[in-house]
């Protein structure tokens, strides 16, 4: 009976350890907004991304990765942006698609909501050396939209 019992004990250790249980994905890290929030200023921009011309207007935001639990160390920042460029660098971008499809549109709140309707298509912008850019250009309209991350 003894016996019975530790073996019954044993198995309800392994059932609550989550045995047989699929892994959870890792979860995004979260985007912190720097102190500056929504900004309109385009030279950060066409400095570090100069696919993008001289832009007409931008709406972006930009921050860390990583939440306050995060321990000290080497951050990873992050820049969300709509931008609206001119025709001629919208049209050149459509004639280079990316043939990496890359990540979804990953935008904070207030930049996703100056995206606006229709379809646009991944292109290749240049960044910063060790940043990832993704990047998408309006089917129908001269908007740029960039995701990029790195440190």
């Amino acid at each position: 009976m003894r016996l019975l019992g530790l073996l019954l004990a044993a198995l309800l250790a392994l059932a609550g350890c989550g045995w047989g249980s699929e892994p959870e994905p890792p979860a995004e890290p979260t985007k912190r907004v720097d102190e500056r929030g929504t900004r309109t200023d385009l030279d950060p921009l066409t400095t570090r991304f100069p696919d993008l011309g001289d832009p007409v207007s931008a709406t972006w935001q930009s921050g860390t990765l990583g939440d306050d639990r995060t321990a000290p160390g080497p951050a990873t920042y992050w820049i969300d942006a709509v931008v609206t460029v001119e025709p001629e660098v919208a049209d050149s971008l459509r004639a280079q698609p990316s043939s990496d499809i890359g990540r979804d549109m990953d935008l904070v709140d207030a930049v996703a909501d100056e995206v606006g309707d229709g379809s646009f298509a991944p292109v290749a912008v240049v960044g910063p050396d060790m940043w990832q850019v993704d990047a998408w250009v309006a089917a129908d309209r001269d908007v740029v939209v960039v995701c990029a991350r790195g440190g």
